[in-house]
């Protein structure tokens, strides 16, 4: 047996053997140090084989594109065009993923962007009294937000969650149409149907930001790959990136944002080096600072960054001072050839002047914090960390979590790609020269052992890590490529990481949208004794209806159907009016015994709503009048049947 295929084998084996860890469960302690204790686990959950349809075939579409890139030889367009599909295929296999924790994959993004469990912070910056005010005393406030999530960082996700619907609120219309998804999937929720319509729209806007900033990742992948590693290895370590499980699994949350940042950071860091650009260098840190106003832990990326022009000037690469002195200098033999002493001045003013670039773009977000709202940033640092060490560090066990923080690593990066990276890594000790793609492993390799180490994340690694976990792809991706040669090959190596991604869909639950949800009533069984055709509002329709009058009540049945989607949940009333219009008995609540308003109704949709009116004991003779409707419970506004006429007349009775 040769060696490539050995380590194929050594792979694929490595690769189903977690697979099936995970799915049969024969290694609790793989989903945790200490399963179902107060210390951080993943929890255990095979979904039912109805959940399954959409997630295979989404992830064989995503195995079929990979493949077809892989073997595609063209270039321009046809790379494009590609990177393209690898994007919508990666969207679909997000929502896709989805479908295993809910039969609506609408409802369950929306729950997963609104639970403050999960992403955390759409609450707490649509509750923010006045954004220009609530900048200004961030950290008094941090300590009291409802989420843990905006508790532990900086502004930044708060000001654009808030600033969407501020921007929304100023174009209704549009709102209104953005809206419905949100408002159905919390149909019965109070506190976002109370609000503004701008709010519910603006859920969904953040429910897709991140799914997209994650298919988007491809391209940031695929240019740096170009630039570091070119030849061969660009189309499997492109691969090798958007087909992180964590990044397909964490989803729709902010952390698929600090993905493909932290590729543009590197990117715009990386050519810096390669030129000695201060532009490349001060775009770079501009980047930075947006990453870390986002959150603190993305701070981290420093100690990388750091690490890897150290080891690039070490190596001797100040080729741009070198390249512009022997242009305009004169011969060696010159006298004045500059001396060796100058040569290394000028280096050390090339190397003052970029960093000082790079440190003036990671300043800028903050120092305008700072100036604008008088909000130093390490106040933000000091109270971010301290809630964090609160909420998180300090009930966690260290030398649980040394290890186990590996161990996610394996789990959520994936058996193919932490042992490529693993073999890059080795390559370093007997390799020389080194190439760039080696200081990235080693730069990489420092930062998560300096995390791991500090014990600053304990716990939840596949999600918090996801901003460096694509150098580990990227740099795997070179070893791979060759120890396994030809597209066949990597599109298995890719299929690997897919079908790990899949089991962890199906098998664990990487994230749980704690939300209360209403429950659709069974279909209607009764037919109406008296047929009617009453809009009400135009949206709600009254179909017919059933009055039966016993001795002590009146047993009322309405058959309703959805006209269009509504934003509001509006409450059904009966009331019974004597002759002088005096309300003598009533019964008001949402559809189906308080449980199904018109929020949570599909168009079309017949829904049969039963109602049991008692009569007073004393009810004096006369002729009394059942009528029906809708009203706003917000503010008692009925909608209309016609101009003028807010209620239909269900039943007259006469009462000796």
């Amino acid at each position: 047996m040769n060696r490539q295929r050995l380590y194929f084998l050594v792979l694929l084996g490595g690769t189903a053997v977690l697979i099936l860890l995970i799915v049969t469960d024969w290694l609790p302690t793989l989903r945790g140090p200490a399963p179902e204790t107060a210390e951080w686990y993943w929890p255990h959950h095979i979904r039912p084989y109805t959940h399954w349809l959409k997630p295979v075939l989404a992830t064989l579409l995503m195995g079929g594109v990979s493949a077809w890139w892989l073997r595609s030889e063209g270039h321009g367009r046809a790379v494009k065009a590609g990177l393209w599909l690898l994007a919508g295929a990666g969207l679909l296999l997000q929502l896709a993923l989805m479908n295993a924790d809910s039969i609506s994959i609408r409802d369950e993004l929306i729950n997963r962007v609104y639970s403050n469990l999960e992403s955390g912070f759409f609450q707490p910056a649509a509750e923010l009294p006045d954004l220009d005010s609530s900048l200004a005393n961030y950290p008094a406030l941090m300590p009291t937000f409802s989420s843990e999530h905006a508790r532990t960082h900086p502004p930044g996700l708060l000001i654009a969650n808030r600033l969407t619907i501020d921007l929304l609120a100023r174009f209704q219309a549009l709102a209104e149409r953005l809206a419905y998804p949100a408002t159905a999937a919390r149909c019965i929720d109070l506190w976002l149907l109370d609000r503004p319509t701008a709010v519910s729209a603006s859920l969904l806007i953040w429910a897709i930001v991140p799914l997209v900033a994650a298919a988007l990742t491809v391209f940031p992948a695929y240019w740096l790959a170009k630039e570091m590693l070119g030849g061969t290895v660009v189309k499997l370590a492109t691969l090798l990136v958007i087909t992180l499980p964590s990044l397909l699994l964490f989803a729709p949350k902010a952390v698929q944002l600090y993905a493909p940042l932290s590729l543009l950071i590197f990117l715009t860091f990386y050519r810096g080096l390669q030129n000695w650009s201060w532009r490349w260098f001060f775009l770079s840190g501009l980047l930075f600072s947006l990453t870390t106003f986002l959150s603190l832990g993305n701070l981290s990326v420093a100690l990388l960054l750091v690490i890897y022009a150290g080891l690039h000037v070490a190596s001797g690469h100040l080729s741009f001072v070198t390249g512009h002195l022997s242009s305009v200098t004169p011969p060696p033999a010159h006298p004045l050839t500059p001396s060796p002493r100058r040569l290394r001045r000028l280096h050390l003013i090339t190397l003052s002047k970029s960093a000082l670039a790079f440190a003036l773009g990671a300043a800028t977000l903050w120092l305008i914090y700072w100036l604008g709202w008088g909000v130093p940033p390490w106040v933000i640092f000091q109270t971010g960390l301290g809630q964090h060490y609160e909420l998180v560090t300090h009930i966690r066990r260290y030398e649980w979590w040394l290890a186990w923080n590996l161990v996610d690593v394996l789990v959520f990066v994936g058996w193919v790609v932490v042992v490529g990276f693993t073999a890059v890594l080795l390559q370093t000790i007997r390799r020389r020269p080194l190439t760039p793609v080696h200081w990235l492993a080693i730069s990489t390799a420092v930062l998560l052992l300096a995390l791991d180490i500090s014990g600053a994340a304990r716990g939840e690694v596949g999600r918090l890590w996801l901003f460096f976990f694509p150098f580990l792809a990227l740099a795997a991706a070179h070893w791979l490529a060759e120890t396994q040669p030809g597209w066949r090959r990597q599109a298995a190596l890719v299929g690997m990481q897919l079908a790990l991604t899949l089991a962890l869909a199906l098998g664990w639950q990487p994230v749980r949208a704690v939300a209360v949800v209403a429950q659709r009533p069974s279909p209607p069984t009764a037919t109406p004794e008296n047929s009617a055709d009453v809009l009400f509002g135009n949206a709600l329709r009254l179909t017919g209806y059933t009055v039966r009058q016993e001795e002590t009540a009146l047993d009322v049945t309405l058959f309703w159907r959805g006209e269009r989607g509504l934003l509001r949940p509006y409450t059904v009333f009966n009331h019974l009016l004597n002759e002088q219009g005096e309300l003598v008995a009533q019964q008001d609540n949402w559809p189906a015994n308080g449980q199904w308003p018109p929020t949570c109704w599909q168009v079309g949709e017949t829904v049969v709503d039963r109602y049991t009116i008692p009569l007073p004991d004393d009810l004096p003779p006369g002729t009394y009048t059942l009528i029906t409707g809708w009203y706003d419970a917000a503010d008692g506004r009925r909608l209309l049947i016609a101009a003028t006429q807010d209620a239909f007349v269900l039943f007259q009775f006469q009462n000796p």
